[in-house]
């Protein structure tokens, strides 16, 4: 009987004890929950009571400060002020723009003027022709020379819109040649300056002499001994070349000539002959006249040189002008000597 009892009681298998297992665990992951919460709640509970006291305590009834906020001073203009009204004043008138002055034209004899290539310090020569225009055959073999000359055209001559454009068109540069009362016995031409004139007929027949062709720098006086002597007559024509913006080359055929003086007074560029090529016309001579020309451009610094279309004149000088630059000077018209001498005023 005994041992039938102890088979009833043998222990139990593993598989009958995991049950027992499960159910011991789910009480401890409860308590962990709850110690969780607890947890949480005590920490809601510090921190309401950290609020109420920053919330109620003795600092909280006392104004914060207000944050520092940022100003722009508004100028006293946009302020409103109650004012009294500021009496009228005057208003200024506002002043006129500032407007550039137009630059002055040139004056005729530089707008007229033909190039010169000239070095600093080169001495200068001019070669002028005088009584241009009347000898067709021989004016055209002057044309036919070397430029630059200065070719002095007669007012009375024909034709002179087309013999004045073809000389410039060769590199010439042009004067007008005036008429002017010589010494007893001689005829100036038509239209001349002549000593007692009125002024109103001077006035006409410079006005005459000057409106023949265009693109001329100035005059130069044709005879004129007794009219360039007279300090009145020389006055009057000086102020019309004033007005146009002309220079004057006093042909000197008198000793006693004031036209130069005169020109400088009423303040244009004065021009003065040198050397006469051609007052003896032989062949030898002129070429002597311009072995001068070389010596007072030497020394001076220019010359200028009048001589005439004749034969020999323009023999000599079509032998001399192709070589006058390898001797070191510069051929030139007479605008580029009136350049030069007014350099230094200017």
């Amino acid at each position: 009987m005994a041992k039938r009892a102890r088979k009833t009681t043998r222990k139990p298998t593993r598989k009958a004890r995991k049950p027992a297992k499960r159910r011991a665990a789910a009480p401890r992951g409860r308590g962990l929950a709850r110690l969780v919460w607890a947890t949480a709640g005590a920490l809601a509970v510090a921190v309401l009571a950290l609020g109420a006291i920053l919330f109620f305590g003795p600092d909280a009834r006392e104004p914060r400060p207000s944050p520092p906020v940022a100003t722009m001073q508004v100028p006293a203009e946009e302020r409103p002020v109650a004012t009294a009204p500021a009496p009228p004043t005057q208003t200024r008138p506002r002043p006129e723009p500032q407007v550039a002055a137009a630059p002055q034209p040139a004056p005729a004899w530089r707008q007229h003027a033909m190039p010169a290539s000239v070095a600093p310090g080169q001495p200068m020569i001019a070669i002028v022709i005088d009584d241009m225009g009347l000898d067709r055959a021989r004016s055209n073999r002057t044309v036919d020379l070397p430029a630059p000359l200065t070719l002095a055209y007669l007012a009375y001559a024909s034709d002179l819109d087309t013999q004045t454009r073809d000389a410039r068109a060769a590199g010439h540069e042009l004067l007008v040649h005036v008429p002017m009362q010589p010494g007893p016995g001689a005829d100036p031409g038509p239209n001349a300056v002549l000593l007692g004139l009125d002024p109103a007929e001077l006035d006409r027949r410079m006005a005459w002499n000057l409106s023949r062709f265009d693109n001329f720098v100035g005059i130069n006086n044709h005879m004129g001994s007794q009219a360039t002597a007279d300090r009145p007559a020389m006055a009057k024509v000086m102020t019309m070349l004033r007005e146009r913006g002309l220079l004057f080359l006093d042909s000197r055929t008198s000793g006693a000539t004031v036209a130069q003086a005169e020109a400088e007074k009423h303040g244009i560029p004065a021009l003065r002959r040198d050397v006469f090529l051609d007052h003896d016309p032989s062949p030898i001579a002129v070429r002597s006249a311009l072995l001068d020309v070389e010596e007072v451009a030497r020394r001076q610094g220019h010359a200028i040189a009048i001589g005439h279309p004749k034969d020999a004149t323009i023999d000599a000088l079509a032998e001399w002008l192709p070589d006058v630059r390898a001797r070191g000077f510069a051929l030139v018209p007479v605008s580029a000597v009136a350049a030069r001498l007014a350099a230094p005023s200017q």
